[in-house]
């Protein structure tokens, strides 16, 4: 591989160890989201940002490859893709990035559908215990409305406050 590609190469494998790790993360998140062990949550998220930094800082380094990507190639910078690159690329160079791009395309893939998951479970649990707290700090129906016409309450329409008042 000629050196700038053999670096471009490095530098998307290791994004790959990064996306895998943050794979791994974000189905440890949805693992603790359905056990209700939020409290394990903070942890995970700490370490899923950490691994983003070290993704941001690859993806600059990577960045910084264009302009010798570009010269080598003959691609202009903003034309340059993996898809391009691999065209333009020695054959053996070629199928070693192409089947470097499609392990990152099933990673992205899955991450993605894995965080969708836990965007779900996550307001799932936001609606739930939101319903929890309305039922003990209102005991009228939340759906009901309580206000007149006019958008002012009416001492008929009034709530009255559950056990807990909802004034701590």
């Amino acid at each position: 591989m000629g050196q700038v590609l053999s670096e471009l190469y490095d530098l998307l494998c290791r994004q790959k160890q990064v996306l895998e790790d943050l794979l791994e993360m974000a189905q440890e998140e949805r693992l603790i989201l359905i056990s209700g062990r939020s409290g394990e949550l903070e942890g995970v998220v700490r370490s899923q940002l950490r691994e983003l930094s070290k993704l941001g800082s690859i993806e600059k380094k990577r960045a910084a490859l264009n302009p010798a990507i570009s010269a080598e190639l003959g691609l202009p910078e903003k034309d340059i893709t993996v898809s391009a690159i691999i065209i333009r690329a020695e054959p053996e160079q070629g199928e070693k990035l192409k089947e470097l791009q499609s392990e990152l395309t099933a990673l992205i893939t899955e991450h993605t559908s894995v965080n969708m998951e836990n965007r779900e479970l996550i307001r799932t649990h936001q609606e739930y215990t939101e319903a929890m707290l309305e039922m003990i700090v209102d005991s009228e129906d939340p759906l009901n409305n309580f206000y007149g016409g006019d958008g002012k309450s009416t001492p008929e329409r009034k709530k009255t406050t559950g056990f807990f008042d909802g004034h701590a």
